[in-house]
């Protein structure tokens, strides 16, 4: 049963519309103290809209939003929380320390923590080499780097992620994943919506499915379990073929009887969400 006491983030029935039309219906989400919640959905299902409520940019028409038990805006502005918004861009004429530092010092951290976990969180996203660089002589990966380091620096209780690696190259996205489960090994909660599946099937400790409503939650391998099959991939010229575990037994035999190679792939979390939102979506 969810202990109260652990809940870091609670929303309640919450709605939200424009000009008419529901973009949030009857949400009711929760994220608990240490722990990695993501939002996934197909484009324009509503989870940039519905971070935007949980951080105190928009007010719900209904329903209510808490975090560590007071509103966003209290929150905010007791240093509880640190964001990284979707279009958010590091101010360029900062050296990458003095950006790091800069949004630390706004959040109420005292002056005598700063240097020692700035440099932390700047080594762990991978930008030690580049603290005293400016930020407009980055990359545009590199200055996503700059925001993820700003935004866990000093360990906020919650963290904030709307589409952290959107945009960059592979190195640097394992570079953010390693900072996001270190801030997560450290205490701080998080929220994270991402275009890439794996990222969050690798990085969750639950996951939501959205659109406009909650579909689905759990964890990723609660929710790969809600696929009943298996798929049998063999050595032999046909294709894939995916059926119950209990029939998978007797393929599996056959094959070994006729000495061909195969593997058996069990669901991902990313054909849950074909499973959910069809084939013809992505992640937003």
């Amino acid at each position: 049963m969810q202990n109260p006491s652990d809940t870091i983030v609670e929303v309640k029935g919450l709605w939200k519309s424009f000009n008419g039309v529901v973009v949030n219906e009857d949400i009711n989400i929760h994220v608990n103290e240490g722990e990695i919640t993501s939002i996934l959905g197909p484009n324009g299902a509503g989870k940039t809209t519905l971070l935007r409520q949980i951080y105190g940019e928009l007010m719900p028409n209904k329903g209510k939003v808490l975090i560590v038990g007071v509103n966003p805006s209290k929150a905010k502005d007791s240093g509880v929380m640190s964001v990284v918004p979707q279009e958010a861009t590091p101010f360029q004429l900062l050296k990458v320390t003095e950006h790091v530092e800069m949004l630390v010092r706004l959040r109420g951290v005292p002056k005598g923590m700063v240097k020692d976990c700035v440099k932390e969180a700047i080594d762990l996203v991978g930008l030690r080499d580049y603290r005293n660089k400016l930020i407009d002589e980055l990359s545009g990966g590199m200055k996503r780097l700059v925001l993820v380091a700003s935004a866990i620096a000093c360990g906020p209780r919650l963290i904030i992620l709307d589409e952290p690696t959107v945009g960059i190259d592979a190195q640097n996205r394992r570079s953010i994943w390693e900072a996001i489960r270190s801030a997560r090994d450290n205490g701080s909660s998080m929220i994270l919506t991402t275009h890439y599946i794996h990222e969050a099937e690798e990085l969750s400790d639950r996951v939501y499915l959205m659109n406009r409503r909650i579909l689905m939650e759990g964890s990723p391998s609660e929710l790969r379990r809600k696929l009943p099959w298996v798929e049998v991939r063999s050595d032999d010229g046909d294709k894939p073929i995916r059926v119950p575990w209990d029939d998978a037994i007797n393929v599996i035999n056959d094959l070994i009887k006729r000495r061909i190679r195969f593997e058996v792939k069990e669901p991902s979390l990313e054909d849950v969400f074909i499973e959910v939102f069809g084939g013809g979506h992505e992640a937003e």
